[in-house]
């Protein structure tokens, strides 16, 4: 299905990740080990890649799919991994449920990390390594040739967000924060990056469109701060969520700080 393919080369050509509803999940177990997960929701691009012609299947079936890659599979025969990417990446997953008649698509990325800085590498470059292996296109069932343009290899190795390398994202035993590295080259990025003025467009034409992190602690939290704070009765899980419209506009607030 050439819809699917239209998303997933969106995906990796840095559109969709701020410009879809999207959840960061972080479980943190009390010896540092956990799961990063995360959770796009296309619904609102599938409806619009309609619109657009992104869908050629008329005459034909509608789709569903709900289809899990297990990474190990892939990494197993990878010839462009590190033996530590290897390790560190094996026993990740990547999802897609999709229900083109209900315009519904999903897709959910998780890995599991065995302490701190394996948490901060799995943040940081889950993504790169996805790319590598095409976890995506093998996912959806549609992978590129060597030479499609709209192929994952053609996109680079860096991360879906076009705005993440203006952030620094750093886990410890008992603190975790994600905080923009320097706020001038941040709006100055925001100001003159063609794919940022693409989702300001999108999101004007879909509604705003929300971020949502997630941290599920071992014990209490004792000091938190972020964007739209949310702490559970029982104090261990936090919630930060954003807007679309608030990483443009006040970019100064979407950094958060996690202490337990």
């Amino acid at each position: 299905m050439k819809q699917i393919k239209f998303l997933v080369a969106f995906l990796f050509a840095g559109v969709l990740s701020s410009c879809v509803d999207t959840e960061e999940k972080i479980v943190l177990n009390a010896d540092n080990s956990g799961i990063y997960s995360l959770k796009l929701d296309l619904g609102s691009i599938m409806e619009m890649a309609k619109t657009m012609g992104g869908n050629s299947n008329e005459g034909k079936p509608m789709e569903k799919k709900d289809t899990v890659v297990y990474l190990k599979n892939l990494i197993d025969s990878a010839t462009n991994l590190t033996a530590e990417e290897k390790a560190l990446y094996r026993e990740g997953a990547v999802g897609i449920k999709l229900d083109e008649e209900k315009n519904e698509m999903k897709i959910l990325v998780s890995c599991p990390f065995k302490n701190a800085q394996g948490l901060t590498a799995v943040k940081n470059n889950l993504f790169a390594l996805l790319k590598k292996v095409k976890a995506f296109e093998k996912a959806s069932g549609d992978e590129p040739k060597e030479d499609d343009e709209m192929g994952a290899g053609k996109l680079g190795e860096g991360s879906t967000n076009p705005v993440a390398d203006q952030f620094t994202f750093l886990a410890a035993p008992g603190a975790i924060s994600y905080t923009i590295t320097n706020l001038d080259a941040y709006k100055n990025k925001i100001a003159s990056d063609s794919a940022l003025s693409s989702m300001r467009q999108m999101s004007a034409m879909m509604g705003d469109l929300k971020y949502r992190t997630i941290f599920i602690l071992p014990k209490v939290v004792k000091k938190f701060d972020g964007p739209g704070s949310i702490v559970s009765t029982d104090k261990k899980t936090v919630t930060f969520e954003t807007t679309l419209t608030e990483m443009m506009e006040h970019p100064e607030k979407v950094s958060y700080k996690v202490e337990y």
